[in-house]
């Protein structure tokens, strides 16, 4: 009887033990993955699409932590622009970066990877977009709001 209740304790601390580490691990996690901490944006892209944790952020500096989930090379490009998301003007399948003010970018994001854009951002609206060919037009485009 008393390897009965031996076993049991046993077991119950283990559980409690389990439990602790799945919350902590939980949080952790989920404070990583970011978008909440003030001038930090979490983006995911994938064929084909940019998904931002926020839509808004404070002026100055930005920092994005990028995730491309796709199977393909992405782009991540900050341009200024009051044109809506889907409206910017395209030349040959790409965005026509000549007639937009882009701010900064971070080129060849490869399938898999993350990587980590900062940039001093002005309050004002921006279309997040990957500019591979066919890739805006596709549908990988994003906006966002600083004030």
């Amino acid at each position: 009887m008393d390897r009965f209740f031996t076993r049991i304790a046993v077991a119950a601390v283990a559980l409690a033990l389990l439990g602790a580490v799945a919350c902590s691990s939980s949080s952790s996690s989920s404070s990583s993955a970011g978008g909440s901490s003030p001038g930090t944006v979490s983006a995911t892209e994938q064929d084909f699409s940019i998904t931002l944790a926020s839509s808004s952020g404070p002026a100055g500096s930005v920092t994005f932590n990028i995730a491309n989930q796709g199977p393909s090379t992405h782009e991540f490009v900050i341009v200024q622009t009051d044109d809506a998301p889907d409206a910017l003007p395209t030349k040959d399948g790409e965005v026509d970066e000549d007639k937009l003010t882009v701010v900064d970018e971070q080129e060849d994001i490869a399938p898999s990877t993350t990587a980590t854009l900062t940039s001093n951002l002005d309050a004002g609206s921006y279309v997040i977009i990957c500019n591979i060919p066919g890739h805006y037009e596709a549908g990988m485009r994003a906006g966002l709001t600083v004030s």
